[in-house]
């Protein structure tokens, strides 16, 4: 399955923040349900400035910060533009790997634990978000909302 690009109709989010980033914008989607599900996204400048539209952070003048927008976006593009973002999920042993740009890969294991932390701080979110992109019936099975 092909997902169009950035600012296209029909674009869909590559989840990558935990509540506070940006999200990549999903480029290519396949193997959904399968022991091989992928997916790819890239960071673009629609994800750049929708993120500073936000500006979680209070870099820009809206917020207090010394930044207008279009500057926040020429910073972080410097940082993160077109950077690309890969996930992996077994969805029959119900693992996922997301691979980013730089760092570790992230590695998660479905069902959680009934005690496993699933707040913002600890990155989970965006991982659940992936395992139901790739995974969207094992999700339903292992209750990921």
């Amino acid at each position: 399955m092909m997902i169009a690009a950035s600012g296209a109709a029909g674009a869909r989010d590559f989840p990558l923040a935990s509540c506070k980033s940006w999200n990549a914008t999903l480029e290519h989607r396949s193997g959904v349900d399968s022991r091989r599900a992928t997916m790819t996204g890239t960071a673009t400048e629609a994800n750049l400035a929708e993120y500073c539209q936000r500006d979680p952070g209070g870099e820009t003048v809206q917020y207090g910060g010394d930044l207008t927008v279009k500057a926040c976006i020429a910073k972080y593009r410097q940082q993160a533009g077109h950077a690309s973002y890969r996930a992996v999920a077994d969805c029959t042993k119900g693992s996922l790997s997301f691979f980013p740009p730089q760092g570790d890969p992230q590695t998660v294991l479905f069902p959680l634990a009934e005690d496993a932390d699933t707040s913002c701080a600890s990155g989970m979110p965006p991982l659940m978000a992936q395992f139901k992109l790739l995974c969207p019936k094992a999700a339903a099975r292992y209750h990921i909302e």
